[in-house]
């Protein structure tokens, strides 16, 4: 008898992904323990070129009706969905990395002579802001969305866990504990906050839903 492992998601999934995803015997529960909402921020300061490091932070501006006004400027962003989602809204993106720390040194080396607007979330790093004040590049900050935290108390019995970032973890933490369940991360910067919670973290071979989806399933084959 095969074994079914049930993982829980901690954000609801988009069909589209199950298009290159496919779960086998994985049984999957989704939950969303985070949610969003729009910030405003003050269209005349925003500078030629516009940074992203989410897709939330993207949506928030087309959100507030700005896509006709900011897709004329060139864009720089942080993930593979964050550039996929720009370019789907007419935006010209320069340069892009998976992390924000591969894109601090682009950005430095090829455009330090460019005035920038980052739009970001209420949590966020401190590493691209902490780069470009060390390194002379001109820049403004707005941000334009802020992370509410949704817990909710998990009554099933999992195997796993699927986290897209530290907030979500956070979230699920409040109400729940991580005893033997294997914790799949979106990435790097989401795995710490498990560091001394749980030894059993896999990471995602990139930073997508996708691939942390796949890497379940790759888990449990």
């Amino acid at each position: 008898m095969s074994f079914s492992p049930t993982i829980l998601s901690t954000r609801k999934i988009k069909a589209s992904v199950f298009d290159t995803v496919t779960l086998g015997d994985v049984q999957l529960l989704e939950e969303d323990y985070i949610s969003t909402e729009h910030l405003p921020f003050d269209l005349n300061a925003v500078y030629d070129y516009v940074l992203f490091t989410s897709q939330n932070a993207v949506k928030s501006v087309i959100g507030q009706g700005y896509r006709e006004v900011l897709n004329q400027k060139p864009a720089l962003c942080v993930g593979i969905k964050t550039k996929e989602l720009l370019e789907a809204n007419g935006w010209e993106v320069k340069a892009w990395a998976h992390y924000a720390k591969e894109l601090a040194p682009i950005i430095i080396q090829d455009f330090k002579d460019k005035e920038i607007t980052f739009f970001s979330g209420s949590i966020r790093r401190d590493l691209l802001p902490e780069a470009f004040k060390a390194n002379g590049v001109v820049f403004n900050e707005f941000t334009v969305y802020q992370t509410v935290l949704n817990p909710l108390k998990n009554n099933y019995k999992i195997a796993g866990l699927c986290f897209y970032s530290p907030s979500a973890i956070e979230s699920y933490l409040q109400y729940n504990s991580i005893t033997t369940e294997v914790c799949f991360c979106i990435g790097e910067t989401t795995a710490e906050p498990l560091k001394g919670v749980t030894q059993n973290i896999v990471i995602a071979k990139q930073p997508t839903v996708e691939a942390t989806l796949q890497a379940c399933v790759d888990y449990y084959k």
